[in-house]
């Protein structure tokens, strides 16, 4: 979730000396080797032309996709160098999702849900009502489903055309989940965390503590985990019906991660990323200098991966202690995705797109192991 509006930016001197910097450094990595073996360190990054707020997707063929704030949605190859990038409309908060077919879906400012080629070519575009910052999730059936500042989830067709669309009382900045039964769920605005049928349809709705900005997760056994700008963080039964709350101190807006143990992570505005047991217990915390609202992603070892407003990216021992810790220039509000390769991918809002070695070679064999569950971001539970 994006900081106060009244956030100052970056000037262009300041970005410029950062990328002379990070290239720098990112070739003195590659020339000694440390990128390929040591935790920890930048193995390449790439300046788009704004925030990238964003968080990665990762195809088959290792092919990250990533937007940005100046209104572009971005293709990288595993070893950094740009693809294509393609304009849209508004900015690219979304992030994006990749089809079966290698299809590319993602929302932008501007009101739109995109739908993109491999090769960066526009197949089609959906109008909504209003900016979609939610990020798309797809159905086993290829549905692309996805929220709008208009209020509405909305349920589209793999050829763009409608197939429903349901009506929440506000903006749906959250972004949909799928259980396995085809249930979506999803946060809107108006505090509630809605539970929706695979046709459209109203199953059931809960209130939380204040706007649901958080996108949930789901547990093995299908509990929906998500958290919301009151502070606390609910596990819900795939009935309604409340399991847990547990109260952070401030703003939830980092959406959670399961582990295998059954371990849930979450960040927090109390400048503090959570560990919290199957019961809703506290099992750890960890604090830093500044709000958490990236989400997190476990690594296959267990590691934990977030970034953080003071603009770093952190890797944590499932105990809780530092792993390493890597700095970037500004606000790092993205959520890692972590590839097979073993890479992680974060952006930040210093403009870069970050490639960093050390991550557990892909996430851990968990139920919803990092945000929109998998590489690809279906958000969809096997």
């Amino acid at each position: 979730m994006t900081p106060p509006p009244s956030t100052p930016r970056p000037t262009a001197l300041q970005t410029s000396f950062v990328a002379i910097v990070l290239a720098w450094a990112a070739a003195a990595l590659l020339t000694s080797g440390l990128a390929q073996s040591a935790p920890g360190h930048i193995v390449w990054h790439y300046p788009t032309g704004d925030w990238v707020q964003s968080s990665p997707a990762i195809a088959a063929d290792g092919t990250v996709y990533v937007g940005s704030d100046d209104d572009r949605l971005y293709a990288f190859t595993p070893d950094g160098k740009l693809k294509w990038k393609a304009l849209t409309g508004g900015i690219v908060y979304s992030s994006p999702a990749i089809g079966r077919d290698g299809t590319i879906y993602v929302g932008s400012g501007d009101g739109k849900l995109y739908a993109f080629t491999p090769a960066g070519k526009l197949r089609w575009t959906y109008v909504t009502g209003d900016a979609v910052s939610s990020s798309p999730a797809i159905g086993a059936d290829g549905t692309i489903y996805v929220g709008s500042g208009d209020g509405y989830l909305y349920a589209v067709h793999p050829d763009g055309s409608l197939a429903w669309r349901f009506r929440t009382d506000d903006i749906v900045y959250s972004s949909p989940a799928i259980g396995r039964d085809g249930t979506l769920y999803v946060g809107s605005n108006d505090t509630y965390l809605y539970a929706v049928t695979p046709d459209g349809h109203l199953a059931w709705k809960a209130q939380t503590s204040g706007e649901v900005l958080s996108s949930p997760a789901l547990g093995p056994n299908g509990t929906v985990f998500v958290g919301s700008s009151g502070g606390s963080v609910y596990a819900f039964t795939p009935g309604g019906k409340l399991r847990w709350s547990y109260d952070t101190g401030d703003i939830v807006y980092s959406s959670p991660a399961v582990a295998p143990d059954g371990t849930v992570y979450v960040g927090s505005e109390s400048r503090e990323l959570l560990a919290l047991n199957p019961d809703g217990s506290l099992k750890w915390r960890y604090r830093m200098a500044d709000y958490v609202t990236s989400s997190p992603a476990i690594g296959r070892d267990g590691t934990v991966y977030f970034g953080a407003n003071d603009a770093y990216v952190y890797a944590l021992h499932p105990d809780g202690s530092l792993a390493w810790r890597v700095k970037t220039a500004y606000y790092v509000t993205s959520s890692p995705a972590l590839g097979s390769n073993g890479t992680l991918y974060v952006g930040s809002w210093d403009t870069n797109l970050y490639a960093i070695s050390g991550a557990a070679y892909g996430p851990a064999p968990s139920s919803w192991p990092e945000f929109r569950h998998d590489e690809g971001h279906s958000a969809r539970l096997r």
